[in-house]
């Protein structure tokens, strides 16, 4: 039979460590695999636990400057000795400090990795502070501020990581009690994810998830972007913003900070009339907006959609810039031609080549 594993995230170590030690009290024959990286120093450093102590301590340097891949080829061969040795029944598997589950969970949900190290993703956990998260994700607080950066480049905000984490998760573990917070994390959540306490979880519980690859990716796909389907409660607010036509790229520019400052966590796509077939990815945390080039759109129909959710009076001045931006009549029906050859101004962020010619 294969091994279940879990992945965790968090951006608090304390929470990292509260998360192991509970798996390990809980459940006989589990291990813990904490993974960490020091990319300053170009080095990795993996530890192997159980209830009896630490098994294995050990530091490699890095093979890539590529954190994702270090993590993913730091994890999977350490995976399959740990299962080789026949000596767990159930593994934990903790993501480095503030990093995506992704590098991990991916591989591990393709079938023909997953056989060929004899384990089974049984689900990918975030583990939130509800007391802390309100501002943990709408404040502006970088990593560095809080010395979690990885690295002395990372210029991420703790919202940035922390959303990221709670969006893709399949199961999001809090403590805390805060009802706001309980909120804002509901409406952060992906569709098919669930929450629960971690003081209330039964370990067993985690190992007998269902990881469902398809579902989990369709969280982070900006072309798949959906609304909370919780209600808006205890201060806490989401918007839906959806067009058809494309954004303006002069007034979307002008307009960045009108959009984006504030109080805000904010994800979607937008199109641009200069770039009909690029998907124009928006992630914003805190008041920091990142937007980049998200592809093709693939068999999905060109649109605009964005999800903000807020915390502060905010939502007349979001709803009012968004449909400013948006093509006006007149704009829409010139039609491309207008467009043709224009330089957006957006080539720093979305590159150069794919404007319409």
């Amino acid at each position: 039979m294969p091994v279940p594993v879990v992945v965790v995230s968090t951006v608090d170590p304390i929470l990292r460590e509260m998360t192991a030690a509970s798996a390990l009290t809980e459940l006989p024959r589990t291990a813990v695999l904490r993974i960490d990286l020091h990319p300053d120093e170009g080095e990795l450093r993996r530890v192997i636990s159980d209830s009896a102590g630490i098994v294995e301590d050990e530091t490699v340097l890095m093979d890539h400057a590529c954190m994702g891949c270090a993590v993913r080829d730091g994890a999977m061969p350490t995976l399959a000795r740990m299962v080789g040795h026949r000596r767990w029944d159930r593994i934990v598997l903790l993501s480095p400090a503030t990093a995506e589950a992704t590098p991990a969970s991916r591989p591990l949900a393709a079938p023909d990795i997953a056989r060929r190290l004899g384990v089974r993703l049984a689900g990918v956990l975030a583990v939130v502070d509800v007391d802390t998260v309100t501002d943990d994700i709408m404040g502006d607080d970088l990593l560095s501020d809080r010395s979690l950066g990885a690295g002395a480049d990372d210029r991420r905000s703790v919202g940035e990581a922390l959303g990221a984490q709670i969006a893709h998760a399949d199961l999001l573990l809090t403590v805390g009690e805060d009802p706001a917070g309980l909120t804002l994390v509901d409406h952060l959540r992906g569709r098919g994810s669930s929450r629960s306490s971690l003081y209330e979880t039964v370990g067993v519980e985690l190992f007998r998830m269902r990881h469902r690859a398809a579902l989990a990716e369709a969280r982070l796909d900006p072309r798949r972007v959906q609304p909370p389907q919780v209600a808006d409660a205890h201060g806490v607010w989401s918007l839906d913003l959806v067009s058809d036509r494309p954004l303006h790229p002069g007034r979307f520019l002008d307009r960045i900070a009108d959009l984006g400052s504030g109080r805000l966590r904010s994800r979607g796509r937008f199109v641009l009339p200069t770039r009909r077939d690029t998907v124009c990815v928006w992630d914003g945390a805190g008041g920091q907006v990142s937007i980049g080039h998200g592809g093709g759109w693939d068999s999905v129909p060109p649109s605009t959609r964005m999800v903000f959710t807020g915390v502060d009076d905010d939502r007349r001045r979001v709803q009012e810039t968004f449909a400013d931006l948006v093509l006006t009549d007149a704009e829409w029906v010139a039609g491309p031609a207008r467009w043709r050859g224009a330089d957006d101004g957006l080539g720093d962020w979305l590159g150069g080549d794919d404007r319409v010619g």
